[in-house]
């Protein structure tokens, strides 16, 4: 059975279109933010209305979206803290890989396949480790230490003192 050359066309440019990205390959489109919240193991970690884990966690975030990354921290009986992140960094030497070593050719015209890909998926971009509590563990995984003070003892104290004010 004969398949059909325009069949044979797309799924060769479809293979090419998803090889040729060399941002997207080597670092993805995605990191993985490693979250740890400094003396307080209990503290809930919240990304994007989910639950990641308590005290610490890891999980994947878009790299397109590294300078509006934003955590919420709780713990039990404390008080709530937003934590958001506000820069990125372009990945310059991805941004050259793509360029030099991922453009097709057709009819003889260079054609950026993979710089289309790297643009679209976001690859290009990384958190900012220079932005404070940020640290770069590798091209793939960053570092986010956070220092929560929603259970202090001045705060505790405040509240009780209020709560106990309002009762009489």
């Amino acid at each position: 059975m004969k398949v059909p050359r325009i069949i044979f066309s797309l799924f060769f440019v479809g293979i090419l279109l998803h090889l040729t990205h060399c941002a997207t390959i080597v670092g993805g489109s995605k990191y993985n933010a490693h979250v740890l919240v400094n003396g307080s193991p209990k503290a809930e970690i919240f990304y994007q209305g989910q639950k990641m884990g308590s005290g610490g966690a890891t999980f994947k975030v878009k790299r397109n979206q590294a300078h509006k990354f934003s955590l919420t921290i709780k713990e039990p009986g404390c008080e709530e803290q937003k934590f958001d992140y506000h820069f990125r960094v372009f990945r310059g030497w991805a941004f050259v890989g793509t360029l030099i070593g991922w453009t097709g050719q057709s009819g003889g015209v260079p054609l950026p396949w993979g710089l289309v890909v790297d643009l679209v998926t976001g690859a290009f971009w990384k958190p900012d480790f220079q932005e404070k509590g940020v640290s770069k563990y590798s091209y793939k995984n960053f570092g986010y230490l956070i220092h929560y003070t929603g259970c202090d003892s001045n705060s505790q104290q405040l509240k009780m003192i209020s709560q106990s004010m309002s009762c009489t």
